[in-house]
């Protein structure tokens, strides 16, 4: 009994053992071994702001008399509006020392409609070391761009209802740091529109601010090697889990008792008086005794030394001892 108790204990301990390992493993093969990490090394970005001065008609009362009016007022009424000019402002920022700076710088002009496009012109590139930069930019005029349009309309044979100027400056930035080389190209590009709205007829300039940023990062790839040990000792944990779980299983099944079946539990003191028959004569005995269990059937057969017959049939199972014109008989089912 104790060995049993020794060997469920054992089966028990390699169970839970065998969950542990298992658990382990998973957890283990859920952190990565390797890992990417990026590092920034320098940020930079590009500012454009741009302002304008409107040249409005007097006498005006939306204005205050006004004749030039800024960017304090936000709304700008295409009947006042003379002309506006534009000045744009550039400047490069970095968080690292910057050295051989060469900042490239274009601006194209587009009279754009939806039948057409007209590049009105442009500037030659220029280029500069300076990382902030002022720039004049040509006059806008309704009149005079009402009449490109109406150029445009005649010799394209379209009839143009509205119209939009697009301003398009572009700054190529080329610097050194000591983090690495810095190259980024910038268009803040600005659109000039003539609507008609509820507040009335209002020319629209946006958007006045805008920035791009960048940074020059490295990329390194990291192991980590607590990773890596932590499962080659779920290996290991695994490997011996399941060799004891082996052992233990194997070591239960040899020393647990044996469950004798029902029928070999009654008749394994007896098996040597037992004979098995198929089918049983079809001249029986005219009596035929019926006794309490195999042990009695047992003596009977000793007194007469004669065997104890077994048949067996839709899981019944006749016991019987034929003595002349007497038949002595224990039935079970099982």
């Amino acid at each position: 009994m104790r060995k049993i108790q020794k060997a469920t204990a054992l089966l028990a301990i390699f169970i839970v053992l065998t969950v542990i390992a298992l658990i382990t493993f998973y957890t283990a093969h859920q952190t990565s071994i390797e890992e990417v990490k990026t590092e920034t090394l320098c940020s930079y970005e590009s500012v454009a702001d741009y302002d304008y001065l409107a040249l409005v008609k007097v006498p005006n009362l939306v204005y205050d008399n006004k004749s030039v009016i800024g960017r304090e007022y936000q709304t700008l009424y295409t009947r006042l509006v003379q002309h506006v000019n534009l000045t744009l402002t550039y400047e490069f920022n970095a968080d690292q020392p910057l050295s051989q700076v060469q900042i490239t710088y274009t601006v194209i002009r587009n009279l754009k409609a939806s039948a057409w496009t007209y590049e009105i012109g442009g500037t030659p590139p220029n280029i500069t070391s300076q990382t902030q930069i002022q720039i004049q930019l040509p006059t806008i005029s309704k009149a005079e761009l009402d009449q490109l349009k109406n150029w445009m309309d005649q010799e394209t044979g379209a009839s143009t209802t509205t119209y939009t100027l697009e301003i398009k400056p572009t700054f190529t930035v080329k610097a050194n740091t000591t983090a690495g080389k810095i190259f980024q190209v910038f268009t803040p590009t600005l659109t000039v529109s003539f609507q008609k709205t509820e507040k009335g007829e209002i020319t629209v300039i946006e958007p006045l601010h805008q920035s791009k940023a960048g940074a020059l990062t490295e990329t390194k790839k990291l192991t980590h090697q607590e990773v890596i040990s932590q499962r080659y000792a779920s290996y290991i944990l695994v490997a011996t889990a399941f060799a004891g779980l082996a052992f233990s299983t194997l070591f239960y099944v040899r020393t647990r008792p044996t469950v004798e079946k029902p029928l070999e539990r009654i008749i394994a003191p007896y098996k040597d008086l037992i004979v098995e028959t198929v089918e049983t004569s079809k001249a029986l005995p005219q009596t035929t005794i019926m006794v309490k269990d195999l042990k009695d059937l047992a003596k009977i057969a000793e007194i007469l030394a004669k065997p104890i017959m077994h048949m067996a049939k839709d899981g019944e199972h006749t016991f019987y001892i034929i003595d002349e014109n007497v038949m002595y008989q224990f039935r079970v089912e099982v």
